[in-house]
């Protein structure tokens, strides 16, 4: 099973990154799209969320452009995952109303409910201000790569 982020997310993520590089100075649409790889249209679709979410603010004109609305060590990988795909619930049953015979709660809901518990909370103790600290590390080939990365297999330790 892969859990990773949805297009619309990836871009949010890559949006909010570069607003973040630079906190407080306005970047327009066309920028961020350039620099971050987006897909103009995405970002077009994905920037109104951000903002109604309250992640980033906008001014108009020709000197206007986006800004994070909050300090980036204030925004958490899970206030922007539930801004592009509402919250982390348990909305159905994990057996998709499989072999579930139980009209409650099913078998594996303790194990579910805990293990989408856990996630939460690791998307909450990520702030935006720390995945830009690791982007630069990453940069300037000072970060430390984990072991288990996902790109590390070719690597030796």
């Amino acid at each position: 099973m892969k859990i990773v982020p949805t297009r619309r997310t990836d871009y949010a993520i890559r949006a909010l990154v570069y607003l973040a590089r630079d906190e407080g100075e306005m970047v327009t649409a066309s920028t961020l799209a350039e620099e971050m790889t987006i897909p103009k249209g995405f970002l077009h679709q994905i920037l109104p969320i951000l903002q109604r979410s309250g992640l980033v603010a906008s001014r108009p004109g020709r000197t206007g452009g986006y800004v994070l609305a909050r300090p980036a060590d204030e925004v958490t990988l899970l206030d922007i995952v539930e801004a592009t795909e509402g919250p982390l619930e348990a909305a159905e049953c994990a057996l998709k109303g499989g072999p579930c015979h139980w009209e409650e709660v099913c078998a594996l809901h303790w194990v579910w409910g805990a293990s989408k518990d856990a996630f939460a909370a690791e998307l909450k103790k990520a702030t935006l201000a720390r995945i830009v600290a690791d982007d630069r590390a990453l940069a300037e080939g000072t970060a430390v790569i984990p072991l288990n990365s996902h790109r590390g297999s070719s690597r030796t330790p």
